[in-house]
């Protein structure tokens, strides 16, 4: 006991006795005041020595060598063509190493768009069955061969312009409409096959009648039907179109085949859930989301209108477009990985670049080009922008430069590191008459990688820290306590309000 008497020897915080000391209202408001206030900055501070200080560095990019997926990564992307329909669009990749793979399939997906940007259905080719051999058999296709007369220029099908067009297609139950020009290689070799298939229609007696537009006399009918590609033939009954365009093989057996199915091609287009009451096709736009597996090499994604069989109008082809999102990378381990990834909004505003940005052509034949340059960071790039081609012949390229960043120990739920990246992004435009309009994006790998690498301050800094934030506290509205009681201020402040209490 003596030893705990001798203490209060060394006692540095003296008790002074309670019966000296006063309460106040004053210090009441003061005192609850300061526990608001030490509580708030001491949440604040343990959370920030929980959360730690994001350390920038910067390195050669030699993430994972030994991964067998290190030298490659993914790109994903959501684009918007509100003028360009999904029959021909194709998309491409091809890098500095030569690799080359055109209309890629795998992991892309189609949307159709109606003027108004709302989706539709996609018309799968299933609805067009396959015509089985000998539809049309020798005798008749050795009929026409010896009918020379079918061949000739007076025998052409019924020819359609603008004022006539919705008047005959009204007056024929079934009706097939080849759209062509002259200058098509594949619309001068369809000719033959076209008129063969009309003769042996008429033969048959068959309920559909077949007709002719010259796209290169009526332009405007044929961009009202939505038709860039020649030829194309369009099915209608009672001047309504039956989705989709005929798609299958421009031979004699096939076309008349289709023709006679004509009925079968509505009713599994109204059993699908299809509407069929325009005259022309709805869906005049097309949105393409997918994701692809490409090498980590500068290369370039396009998007443009490829087909074999086709010829396209220049003036036709409107490559607006709308980038919803653009992203690049690695491959994650689970799905739950790249969510959180996701949901990180620090991380979102790093990699949201194209956010209401307008490309616009001034121009005709103008093409557009973004450069990106892209830098490792870990994370899934979403990205909305607009370009907006108000002239023909319009090319879009972008050109991304990716930039890598990695950040390590941050907080709760953060324990391995988590890769994301990162572009820059430069743009142009230019005419051309040399090739079709087409969007591009161009993107390049830094060698460099960003760490970004989330530090706790020291135990006893924290400690420190809370020690200041509390003490200071104290100190300082001690002192408001002690200069509101010495002037009154605060006596006078209560009295009128327990005058006001007893006038109410």
């Amino acid at each position: 006991m003596a030893f705990f008497d001798s203490l209060k020897y060394l006692d540095f915080y003296k008790r002074i006795q309670t019966d000296i000391r006063e309460k106040t209202p004053v210090g009441g408001a003061v005192s609850i005041t300061a526990a608001v206030l030490m509580s708030m900055l001491f949440l604040c501070e343990t959370y920030s020595y929980i959360q730690g200080v994001p350390v920038h560095s910067i390195s050669i990019d030699d993430h994972d060598n030994m991964s067998p997926t290190a030298g490659s990564f993914w790109v994903n992307f959501d684009v918007t063509f509100p003028a360009v329909t999904c029959d021909h669009i194709s998309v491409d990749v091809e890098d500095r190493l030569g690799s080359r793979v055109f209309d890629i399939q795998k992991n892309v997906e189609k949307i159709p768009l109606d003027g108004k940007g709302v989706e539709g259905a996609m018309h799968p080719d299933e609805f067009h069955t396959s015509a089985p051999d000998g539809h049309v058999s020798m005798d008749e296709l050795r009929d026409v061969v010896q009918n020379k007369d079918i061949f000739t220029r007076s025998n052409d099908s019924v020819m359609l312009d603008a004022s006539s067009f919705e008047e005959w297609a009204d007056g024929h139950e079934w009706s097939l409409v080849n759209f062509r020009v002259e200058w098509c290689p594949w619309c001068q070799m369809l000719v033959p096959v076209w008129k063969s298939a009309a003769h042996i229609l008429a033969t048959r007696d068959a309920r559909v009648e077949m007709a002719t537009v010259e796209c290169t006399k009526q332009m405007d009918l044929c961009k009202k039907a939505g038709v860039v590609a020649f030829p194309t033939i369009k099915l209608f009954h009672f001047g309504k179109h039956v989705p989709p365009d005929y798609k299958g093989k421009r031979t004699v057996n096939d076309i008349v085949h289709f023709a006679e199915n004509a009925a079968q091609q509505k009713a599994s287009l109204e059993e699908a859930g299809h509407n069929i009451s325009e005259v022309h096709r709805q869906d005049v736009g097309c949105t393409v989301v997918g994701n692809l597996f490409v090498q980590k090499v500068p290369g370039r994604i396009q998007f443009s209108l490829k087909s074999d069989q086709h010829t396209f109008a220049r003036d036709l082809v409107n490559f607006t477009h709308q980038v919803h999102h653009l992203s690049f990378n690695d491959v994650p381990e689970s799905e739950e990985e790249m969510e959180a990834v996701m949901l990180d909004h620090e991380i979102q505003e790093k990699v949201s670049k194209w956010l209401s940005q307008t490309f616009t052509s001034h121009t005709k034949h103008t093409t557009h080009e973004h450069y990106l340059k892209v830098i490792p960071h870990y994370i899934y790039l979403s990205s909305i922008s607009h370009l907006t081609s108000h002239t023909k012949h319009t090319t879009h390229e972008h050109y991304l430069k990716v930039v890598e960043y990695e950040f390590k120990n941050r907080g709760f739920g953060w324990a391995n590191a988590n890769r994301i990246y990162e572009h820059s992004i430069s743009s142009h435009s230019y005419a051309t008459d040399r090739h079709l309009p087409a969007v591009k994006f161009h993107y390049d790998l830094s060698p460099l990688q960003v760490s970004v690498e989330y530090k706790s301050k020291a135990w006893f800094t924290f400690i420190t820290m809370v020690c200041a934030l509390i003490g200071g506290t104290w100190s300082i509205l001690q002192v408001v306590n002690d200069v509101a009681s010495s002037t009154g201020l605060g006596r006078t402040m209560f009295m009128d309000a327990k005058q006001l209490r007893a006038r109410s």
